[in-house]
């Protein structure tokens, strides 16, 4: 996480350990600013709600933390209104709410305590990890952002680089074996500095990570042999505070990889619903939870047997299928041009219906895949165009192909007639349409 120019080293929002009463505070409203309609609507825009009128204050001390670097401003109230966001500007921070009060008045500020240990939990092993990283990879933190609240809590972190899976095990381990070592949390402050633009940078005896070009007063977090990264986010005093560390989920990103992941009070509770979870699976598979990795294997053989015989008996029904049109057809007389096959669909599990050179197969059952497959061996067989309908909550499914007619202008025939929705090559196009039996009979009667 990158510093931000001007932080205020004595900001109220950098005390560590607050908690009840220590939480809140009364502060004097310096100075008030009603958003115009133009910047309200940029406001929602950006973070969302719906706002008729918005303020924003500058209170008497930097109390509550400001959004940046990835880290979302503190949760809280100003006078019992929600706090809706917090940002620094110039150098000074602007509190935003729908309440208006007057310049010069007093107002009871509080924070979300809960809020800001989740982020501070979670930032400081951020930066345990990625000082990992750095000792044993060439890569960059490229990309740091929190989301502590909601019903998916978790961090994502960037970096120039890919990792394996031994190689991610033994970064999760290293980081919960830096937390219960329960090492300090130290803030070091530079001031004065001039721009440096390189990622890694050495002061005095202080050498540190940076993301981006700084300059002015700078905040180091140092965790003692561990990392040393320049950072205005919140973090813990020691590192046994995070408990836990876990990495949730892994995949490439651009030119490297995307890691999320979550810490502290928040990863114990997920760690807790993912345990009740896999307890609940080995329970009702009478087999212990160390045991699910070869249970999932021993299900995962049993549904491939059962996708093996559905593929058997699927080429079995196309071949039947194919034999009786094909029947169907030499059994009429030559001189009837009309072809006309079955009747017209009904809601069962298989039905055909054919008129001109089209024929319509309705297969309850089977998904688009199947009816892919169907469709495109048919299609090579059978001297007519072939549209596959398959069972959707509202509609069908649709598969059309043919050996010879363009099926795009079929398509584009669909979607004027049947709001069909869809695409394709000339052979074969899928897509859907939300029309009934009876709109779909009426199209095949009517156009066909």
């Amino acid at each position: 996480m990158s510093n931000e120019e001007n932080m205020i080293k004595e900001a109220l929002y950098y005390q560590r350990g607050i908690s009840g009463k220590e939480a809140e505070k009364e502060l004097l409203i310096l100075e008030r600013r009603e958003l115009s309609e133009k910047e309200i609507e940029e406001f929602i825009k950006k973070w969302g709600g719906s706002y008729s009128s918005l303020f924003c204050y500058r209170l008497s001390e930097s109390f509550f933390y400001p959004e940046g670097g990835g880290q979302p401003c503190d949760r809280g109230s100003i006078a019992g209104a929600e706090l809706l966001f917090v940002e620094e500007k110039d150098g000074e921070l602007w509190q935003y709410t729908e309440a208006d009060f007057p310049e010069g008045a007093k107002v009871l500020c509080k924070f979300d305590t809960d809020f800001r240990r989740w982020q501070s939990e979670n930032h400081s092993a951020e930066h345990i990890f990625s000082g990992l990283v750095t000792q044993h990879f060439p890569y960059k933190n490229s990309g740091f952002h929190m989301e502590c609240f909601g019903g998916n809590p978790h961090m994502t972190v960037d970096f120039d680089g890919e990792f394996s899976e031994k190689e991610l095990e033994e970064l999760e381990q290293g980081v919960n074996a830096v937390i219960r070592q329960n090492l300090p949390v130290r803030e070091i402050y530079l001031e004065g500095e001039e721009e440096n633009t390189s990622s890694e940078r050495k002061e005095g005896n202080i050498s540190f990570r940076q993301k981006k070009a700084l300059e002015g007063d700078i905040r180091i977090i140092e965790i003692p042999e561990v990392d040393s990264c320049a950072c205005c986010g919140t973090h813990v005093s020691f590192t046994g505070e995070i408990g836990v560390f876990t990495i949730l989920s892994y995949e490439k990103h651009r030119k490297g990889c995307r890691l999320t992941m979550l810490a502290g009070e928040l990863a114990f509770l997920a760690l807790e619903k993912k345990l009740k979870l896999l307890s609940g699976f080995a329970q009702s598979l009478s087999r212990p939870w160390t045991e699910i990795p070869e249970a999932f294997r021993s299900l995962q053989e049993k549904i491939f047997e059962k996708e093996e015989e559905k593929r058997g008996i699927l080429e079995a029904g196309i071949r039947l299928l194919e034999e009786k049109i094909l029947k169907e057809l030499k059994e009429r007389r030559k001189e009837i041009k009309t072809l006309f096959l079955g009747s017209p669909l009904q809601d069962s599990c298989f039905s055909y219906y054919g008129k001109n050179s089209y024929l319509f197969l309705y297969l309850s059952d089977l998904g688009m895949k199947d009816l892919q497959k169907i469709c495109d061996r048919l299609r090579l067989s059978l001297p007519l165009s072939l549209i596959c309908l398959g069972k959707k909550e509202e509609g069908f499914s649709v598969v059309a192909g043919s050996k010879e007619e363009d099926m795009r202008a079929f398509g584009k025939l669909l979607g004027e007639k049947l709001s069909f929705r869809g695409g394709g090559q000339k052979e074969m196009i899928q897509g859907s349409t939300g029309v009934g039996f009876r709109e779909m009979n009426a199209f095949i009667e009517r156009i066909l």
